[in-house]
């Protein structure tokens, strides 16, 4: 019996970190294949579980059921809260692309299995090895971990004022992707000033087959330029995603 009330207390809890594996950012890679991720997940549920205080696990299968699926509700709402700060990125990456002119030169990115602009995928790339060398990949894990105090496996229930929060949160994440497009912005805006009154002086310069490469070049120059800048605005988008997780676990 007491074996049993093991086996579905770890179940309920291999539940929560299956559905936060399978969408946080890294571990959610698409070219890793989905028996490595299985395994991941109960190589952690093995190291929680002795630590966690669970109590008895109904074993009826209604009552079981409804746990299963509120700790996979709970694991998705903090893997989704995670991954849009990584989206962050990728859409201010996207957005600069149609002002460079590279919209229409996609690539197709093996990690997500999708065709991604080249501004888009290079900003992601650049995202995850800061995420890496921040060590990101161990503050969700111990943000996933922390779940369990402040939402137990057998204790509290799902709040619809969570909703809210993370459309709140949705709707950031394209703000800061404009805010982070927006030095991009400002210097085409110069740019589309200048060749139009160039165009306006000199009408003989087809001005439109002259302005793809100076706008390819002002957008490699401004890239340069506001790297230092982008680390450490990737830096504090980190740190966001830490206070958002720590804000919706509280809501849930």
């Amino acid at each position: 019996m007491l074996a049993m009330e093991s086996l579905l207390a770890g179940f309920l809890v291999f539940a929560r970190l299956s559905a936060f594996i399978f969408l946080v950012p890294f571990f959610s890679i698409k070219g890793t294949p989905n028996l490595v991720k299985i395994g991941f997940a109960i190589f952690l549920t093995a190291l929680l579980l002795p630590g966690l205080n669970i109590g008895v696990v109904a074993a009826d299968m209604p009552h079981f059921s409804l746990l299963v699926i509120k700790e996979v509700l709970v694991g998705l709402i903090l893997g989704f809260v995670s991954l849009l700060s990584f989206a962050a990125i990728r859409i201010a990456g996207s957005i600069i692309d149609i002002q460079i002119g590279f919209a229409m030169a996609t690539v197709f990115d093996p990690q997500n299995q999708s065709r991604i602009t080249l501004m888009g995928q290079f900003f992601y790339i650049f995202q995850i090895l800061l995420f890496l060398s921040v060590d990101g990949h161990h503050s969700l894990l111990r943000a996933i971990s922390y779940s369990y105090e402040l939402l137990p496996v057998m204790g509290g229930a799902l709040k619809i004022t969570v909703v809210p929060s993370v459309i709140q949160l949705f709707i950031q994440v394209f703000s800061l992707g404009i805010r982070i497009a927006a030095p991009f912005f400002i210097v085409f805006l110069i740019c589309d000033i200048a060749l139009g009154i160039i165009a306006r002086t000199v009408p003989q310069l087809n001005i439109f087959i002259l302005s793809f490469p100076i706008k390819t070049g002002l957008g490699m120059i401004t890239l340069i330029a506001a790297m230092p800048l982008l680390t450490m605005l990737v830096n504090n988008i980190f740190s966001q995603m830490e206070r958002d997780i720590s804000l919706i676990m509280g809501l849930i």
